[in-house]
């Protein structure tokens, strides 16, 4: 069961949808009485799910999973809800936050590079292309590691499938971690979007 509060009022529905690739499927609905609201039922596999609200354009993205949890929302910033009592959000948000200290790198050096582009200087340009894909192998590489370290969890699938939207796909790795997920997590909706990408059925 998941009990939902709102911070501040934003409509008087709540849906929840199914992500499916880039699409978003409406499942369950719910109605907000005093900013509080409640989904109830069980799933099949832990799976992402995205909330929304009628008449509003805000969306968050969560784990469901058949457990009794909260997530208190604010509606001006649906990327950061509070959920507690989900081991699972709980290891995403882990993940969510080591990543975000990666890509802080990049805002660092955004200012250096409008700058250089600006005075079309390629010898600088370069230089910070060679950083961005430095700081990309290291998110890369987080990753990976992530999902070696936490293969018995449903994160681990997830972050995986993840992988399979890059620029460059590098199937060999993915392939290699996918054989390393426990025979639980092979079940989920996220590794068997991985086995059939890689065709590994």
């Amino acid at each position: 069961m998941l009990n939902g509060s709102l911070i501040t009022a934003i409509s008087d529905k709540v849906y929840l949808n199914k992500i499916i690739e880039n699409d978003i499927r409406p499942v369950d609905s719910a109605k907000i009485e005093n900013n509080n609201f409640v989904f109830k039922g069980i799933v099949d596999h832990p799976e992402r799910f995205a909330l929304t609200f009628e008449n509003s354009s805000s969306a968050t993205i969560l784990i469901i999973e058949n457990t009794n949890f909260e997530i208190v929302l604010d509606p001006n910033e649906p990327n950061e809800p509070i959920i507690k009592g989900s081991e699972l959000n709980t290891k995403l948000e882990e993940y969510k936050l080591a990543s975000k200290t990666i890509f802080k790198k990049i805002d660092y050096l955004f200012p250096k590079f409008q700058k250089a582009r600006l005075e079309n200087d390629v010898e600088n340009l370069n230089e910070i292309g060679k950083e961005l894909k430095k700081i990309e192998t290291e998110f890369t590489d987080f990753s990976f590691d992530f999902v070696k370290k936490n293969s018995g969890s449903y994160v681990a699938a997830m972050v995986l499938s993840d992988q399979l939207k890059s620029a460059t796909i590098d199937t060999i790795r993915i392939s290699a971690a996918y054989k390393k997920l426990s025979e639980a997590v092979k079940k989920s909706p996220d590794a068997q979007l991985i086995a059939t990408a890689l065709s590994l059925n």
